[in-house]
């Protein structure tokens, strides 16, 4: 199968929520994600994701999300999303700032029912600030999602995403960071990217289905490569 990669379109953003929702809702993939919104993926929670990410990502969703497709059928098999943040907070008044206006923007958009607003609160707080404690003051790249259809697994889908991601960070000299679950991190390990600390929350203290352990990770900023396709 060839495999292409693309900016993601609007028309094509629900699908981008689809895959990352079939991705990670499965108990053994143990992803926080679905034990916040426990009722699974309706039209109410369509639309909030759909608001948040045209709002973090300022309308443009084709700078920092991307689609990978089968070449010959357009069928879109996997998602990622990235960031660059080069002006990371420095004091802990700045970083308490943006995680205030960060959650603020979290849950814009219609009520969810079920939505599990202790467990989503604690988790998101968890992931900010051990983000912010691994990263420090320097500039970088976070990878935010990286998902594939369960039906596209094992066909590279994963790990051009991932290069893609990768070849920009390396033309700019920048380390990269993400959180990952347990499906995650044997793909990541083999790109270069080291453990840091484990993310301080346990979903079963509230009431979750299963512990949702995720790990902070760090692949640290390498030379720019000759000859690296643009993202």
């Amino acid at each position: 199968m060839d495999l292409i990669i693309e900016p993601l379109k609007l028309e094509e953003l629900d699908r981008f929520i689809t895959i990352y929702w079939d991705a990670f809702e499965p108990l053994s993939a143990n992803m926080y994600f679905p034990m916040i919104y426990p009722n699974g993926l309706k039209q109410d929670l369509i639309t909030r994701l759909r608001t948040r990410f045209l709002h973090v990502t300022n309308g443009d969703l084709g700078a920092s999300c991307f689609c990978a497709k089968d070449a010959s059928s357009g069928e879109t098999l996997g998602i990622s999303w990235w960031t660059l943040d080069a002006n990371a907070p420095r004091t802990k008044e700045e970083i308490d700032a943006q995680f205030t206006a960060a959650y603020a923007v979290r849950n814009q958009g219609p009520d969810v029912e079920g939505f599990d607003a202790e467990l989503d609160y604690a988790a998101f707080k968890a992931s900010f600030y051990s983000e912010a404690e691994t990263v420090g003051d320097q500039p970088y790249m976070a990878l935010r999602l990286l998902a594939i259809s369960p039906t596209h697994h094992r066909r590279g889908v994963g790990s051009l995403l991932l290069g893609r991601g990768l070849e920009k960070a390396d033309r700019l000299g920048l380390p990269v960071y993400l959180a990952t679950g347990v499906n995650g991190r044997p793909l990541y390990e083999r790109f270069g990217f080291e453990y840091q600390r484990d993310m301080p929350i346990n979903c079963l203290d509230y009431g979750g289905r299963s512990d949702g352990r995720h790990w902070c990770m760090l692949r640290a900023a390498r030379s720019t490569t000759p000859g690296a396709s643009q993202i």
